[in-house]
This record gives structure tokens, sequence and C-alpha cells, in this order.
């Protein structure tokens, strides 16, 4: 979780050096990737208001003090919704302390959000938490509703639902759910003479042996391996290999109405006899037992390793999504004409393929306070303020960049542009762009990036995307005591033993050992607890 969390920040970084602002603030709609000056009216037209009634008083978390009154983004929302925004101060670290001492006092804020699922069920518990009644999520957040179920199907509302009721508006990192990709070094590939990217395991096997053995950076030096890996995570080491035999260590998958862990299944004994004979052979990084994430990148960028699992955007120049520089790019400068070839997978001997990812639904999500139940009109509001906010392209533009022609422009890359002096982030914030968007919580990544991406490149970033695979951890999500206990002993009981397999400390023939001892040090009830789990859940 303290990973994907650092990593939605860093995307937040990358894509503020876009000029596309605050990821973690902003909010998004469902679009085609047309260029900005297709998707809104964020020109300083007039919005048209509704009949004349008084403004409905509106709070919200004015988190690092992004917000400012009287911007033309507010203004705009405020006409065209009838609603008056009053601010809550708080930092973003001092929102959970503050939302505790309001809710500890009686003053329920109106909303809050994006509580860990754990911390959900604990608000439940307390009474504090309003149902949110389904028909009106699909009336005033139709928007809203069709991105989740891009990504959720058609049941967006199972990991919110307790007793047949929703009490919050789900959260998702939509990347998240088929965000790695197997990516090798095209330019390898063809120095050792291979015109095609690898699609089985005997053809990966063929090209990571020729990277390790045929010099494929000219140095005259055998200095380069196939492929390394980060070893202190079971669920990203090797995914690929794994995934060639369908199994996913260190998450919960479903197979004919059972639940699985796919570390003790013998699918992965299969892919531990390929690792091993792939590190005897040299094919794989030594170090890959002790790398972190910062040395994975830095054997990729310094021309050491040729094939690597990682997010795809990276394997992409950054004008492709996401902005910034990417691995691509710090590649191409060093290797004219370089080149990432991608694949979701490479395929096993019944010909199935995937790589582990994280389940989208990261957070609970927005949670209104139990007082709404009984103001139906104001929750409606908020909702609109929401998906008019984050899926309405004429508010947000307005929000997130200001009037065009004034604040900013279309670049001949199909790009916002800021126009002086709004290029400077201090007058930005002056003038109240950017940084705040209400909830600040729905993220569609397809639409964001189509005014940070060039125009050019969307459909190689769309392309690319879905060749990814979705093999998620479907309960992760639901609160599991019993695993919450026993997860770490599980974990680092697994990853060492796996290394030992791979490494050839231990020899394979130990596995069914293994199998015993992970069940008799807590995965049998694991298993229990999880198999209950699915079934009041999601049977």
């Amino acid at each position: 979780m303290k990973k994907r969390r650092w990593l939605i920040a860093a995307l937040c970084t990358a894509m503020l050096t876009s000029v596309m602002a605050g990821c973690g603030n902003s909010g998004s709609t469902g679009t085609n990737g047309n260029a900005p000056s297709g998707k809104g009216q964020g020109n300083g037209d007039k919005v048209s208001p509704p009949a004349q009634q008084p403004a409905t008083k509106l709070t919200f978390w004015n988190l690092d003090e992004n917000a400012t009154e009287g911007s033309v983004g507010l203004n705009a929302l405020e006409e065209k919704l009838g609603i008056k925004a009053e601010f809550i101060a708080a930092s973003r670290e001092g929102m959970k302390e503050k939302l505790n001492l309001m809710i500890s006092s009686g003053d329920i804020p109106d909303w809050w959000k994006e509580p860990s699922f754990t911390e959900y069920d604990k608000f439940l518990q307390q009474g504090v938490g309003a149902e949110i009644p389904q028909e009106l999520i699909e009336q005033h957040m139709p928007k809203y509703l069709s991105w989740l179920k891009r990504y959720l199907g058609e049941d967006p509302f199972k990991y919110v639902r307790r007793d047949g009721k929703i009490y919050g508006l789900p959260v998702i990192w939509d990347i998240g759910i088929d965000g790695i990709q197997l990516g090798f070094r095209e330019d390898w590939l063809k120095k050792v003479g291979i015109d095609k990217t690898p699609e089985t395991l005997e053809e990966m096997e063929i090209a990571l042996t020729k990277f390790r053995n045929e010099d494929p950076d000219g140095n005259g030096k055998k200095d380069t391996y196939g492929i390394t890996a980060s070893g202190d995570n079971i669920q990203s080491m090797f995914s690929s290999v794994f995934g060639a035999f369908d199994v996913y260590p260190d998450i919960f998958r479903e197979k004919e109405g059972k639940i699985v862990r796919g570390e003790i299944e013998p699918g992965a004994k299969q892919a531990l006899e390929v690792l091993n004979r792939w590190y005897k052979n040299e094919l794989i990084d030594p170090e890959f037992v002790v790398n972190k994430g910062e040395n994975v990148e830095d054997k990729v960028l310094t021309d050491k390793i040729g094939a690597i699992e990682f997010y795809w955007w990276a394997f992409l120049p950054g004008n492709a999504f996401l902005g910034g520089e990417q691995w691509y790019d710090k590649l191409a400068k060093k290797h004219p004409g370089f080149n990432f070839a991608t694949i979701g997978g490479v395929k096993g001997p019944d010909g199935k393929y995937g790589i582990s990812q994280y389940n989208p639904a990261f957070a609970s999500g927005v949670m209104f306070g139990k007082q709404l139940e009984n103001d139906r009109d104001k929750m409606i509001k908020y909702m609109q303020v929401f998906e008019a906010t984050q899926f309405d392209p004429q508010i947000y533009e307005l929000m997130q960049f200001g009037e065009k022609g004034k604040h900013w422009k279309e670049s001949d890359k199909g790009t916002v542009e800021f126009i002086e002096p709004y290029t400077d982030e201090k007058e930005r914030k002056k003038a109240g762009i950017g940084g705040y968007s209400m909830a600040g919580s729905f993220n569609d990544y397809d639409f964001q990036t189509s005014y940070t991406s060039d125009e050019s490149m969307r459909q190689l970033a769309k392309d690319t995307r879905a060749k990814g695979t979705r093999n998620i951890d479907i309960l992760a999500p639901f609160n599991k005591p019993v695993y919450n206990e026993t997860q770490d002993k599980l974990k680092q009981f697994t990853l060492q033993t796996y290394i030992d397999f791979i490494t050839g400390r231990k020899s394979l023939n130990e596995f069914d050992d293994f199998v015993a001892e992970w069940k008799k040090i807590g995965g049998d009830k694991v298993l229990a607890e999880a198999q209950q789990v699915y079934d009041e859940n999601l049977k």
C-alpha cells in the first residue's frame, strides 16, 4: 500500500511537470482522448445558471490551502449549481486527525474522503456514515459511474457495500489494474538477431540467453544480464514467469469458486524450475536478491539489463502519456533510434500468460456524514459538484487551467500551454488555477493525460496499455483480521524460500514441504478466512 501511494504521488509530480494540475487533487471525465479544445468550453463563457434560488452552502476540505475563493473555476461552479462553497482548512497529513476530532466532538462533517477500508468499517460501526442510495449516484453522477464500470465491472459498489447498502463513493487508481508489462530492449533484440518480440517462455529464454552471451551493448565485456527484479516483493518478482503457469504469488484469486494463493499452487513449482534454470545459466542478475526499486532502475538505465517488468508508460516517451522524463527518454538520449518492445506476458505450456497487478480500489471512497441521510437535496448537490469538477470538461478546464485565451492556449502538439504570466506556478496559484477540484478523488488518467500528452502519441499509449492483463487480488479491499495478523510472517517465509529455490540453496524437491509449512504457520487459517470473505461478499 505504501509503495502504491508513493507511486501515485510520483505520477502527480510527473503530470504537474507537464502542466497537468494536481493528480491527487484533480478530477476527470471519460472521453475519447480528443485535444483540449474539443472537450469543454473553458474559455470564460458564461455558464447557464439554474432558476434563481437561495444558494446552498457546501463545505469542502481545503487541503494545504490550495483552494482560492473567487477563482474563475469556483465562480463558474457556484453559478452553475447554485451553491456557495465554504472551506475547512487542513493539511494533507492532518486531515485524518482533524476529521476524528470533529467526529468525537459531535461535529460530523458533511463528507470526507479516502479512509482505508478498515477505517471505513470503523466509521460505520460508529454510526457516522450516511447510506448513499445507488439511484442517486446513477442519476446525478452518470459519468463517474461509467468510469467506475470500466475498471470495476458492472457492480462497481461491491467493495463499499455493507449489508446491501452503499456508504461510500468508490475511489480507484485506474492505471493500477493493468499497469505492469514486460519490456524488452528492442535494440538488443535486433543486435542479437531476433526480429520479433518474444511471446512464449521458450522464446524469452532464447532472448535472455543471447542478452547474456552475445554482448548486446557492444562493449566487448560479458557484463549484461537477461532480466532482473526487486527481491523484496514476492508479488512482483518475475511475475510474468509465474503468470505463464497461471499462478500469481501473494494475491487472492478465485478458481472454480475456490480462493487460491499462487505461491502454493503446483504451477509455482514449475515457474520456480524455470527461474532456477535461468539463474544457473546466468540469465538472471544475481543481485536481484538485494535489489530495491532504485537498483533496478539504475541497472536498466546503465545498459545492464535486457528485459524488465515495470509500468508500461516508462517504456514510452514521456509525452505519450504522463509527461516528465521516462526510462525511454533517458535511454533514447544515449541510443539513437532506441525503443522498448512490450508485451502483457509470455505464454507458458498451456498458453496462459499475465502479470500480477494492483486492485484499483486502493481506498474505500468518499463518505457522507450521517446527517445527510435526512438532507437528500444537500447530498445531491455534493454529488453534482463532484461530477462537475471531475467529469464535466467545461468546469474541469476552468478550475484546472483557467480561461482559454487568457490563462492558457492549445499548443501545436494539442496540449495545454499556459500564457504569461501564468507560466509561473505562483501566478497560477494566486489566480486560483489548478491544484484543487473539490473532491480530488476521481482521476480518469485517460482523460487527464489528454491534456499533457502529445496528440500524435495518444494512440501509441492507448495501444500499449491495451496489452496489459488484469490479474488482481480480488479480496484486497476487504477486512481480513486473520490475514492482517499473519501476512508479514507468510510473506517473509515465502520470499526467502523462493529466493533459495531460485538460487539453488534449496532443492525444488522440498516444494511440498514449503507448502505444508506455509499452511502450518497460519496459511490454512488465512485461506479459510479468505474463502468466507469471498462467499459473503463476491460469490
